[in-house]
């Protein structure tokens, strides 16, 4: 009984880091990319409190040219599948990025590019069950402008 007992535990606790360790990942998918700039998105989780734990999006920003430029674009998101209308406060959706060349910028929980992350989902931090609001997200009107 105790053997059975400790291998449910150790199998349900592999479970869990195995999760963690796939929702931490550095398996970055490709999002958009040009000659000047290759944007990337991954999903990181946060601690939020003792209880619960924040899924963002964050970003990896990539500039391919010797020249610094300017990055401009708009998050769109969508909550439970009803998109937001981002024109209503539209300085917390447009986005500006100066990068240096071939600097790369990559954004997370605590660094000064976390404003660049998108909220995707509230984690249980023992259970790790996900409560998951954000349904879809673009971004749109890239553009990119040389220094």
């Amino acid at each position: 009984m105790k053997k059975s007992l400790l291998k449910l535990i150790t199998l349900t606790f592999s479970i869990l880091f195995v999760n963690t360790v796939f929702s931490q990942s550095d398996n970055w998918e490709e999002y958009y990319s040009d000659n000047q700039i290759k944007i990337e998105y991954n999903y990181m989780i946060c601690d939020f409190s003792s209880t619960a734990s924040q899924e963002l999006i964050v970003f990896r920003f990539t500039n391919l040219s010797e020249n610094n430029i300017t990055l401009n674009y708009e998050n769109q998101i969508w909550y439970d599948g009803k998109e937001i209308n981002t024109e209503h406060n539209s300085d917390e959706f447009r986005k500006t990025i100066n990068l240096e060349n071939n600097e790369i910028i990559t954004t997370n929980c605590e660094n000064q590019w976390k404003e660049y992350s998108i909220f995707s989902a509230f984690v249980h931090n023992e259970t790790n069950e996900r409560y998951v609001s954000l349904t879809k997200f673009e971004l749109i009107n890239i553009t990119t402008k040389n220094d």
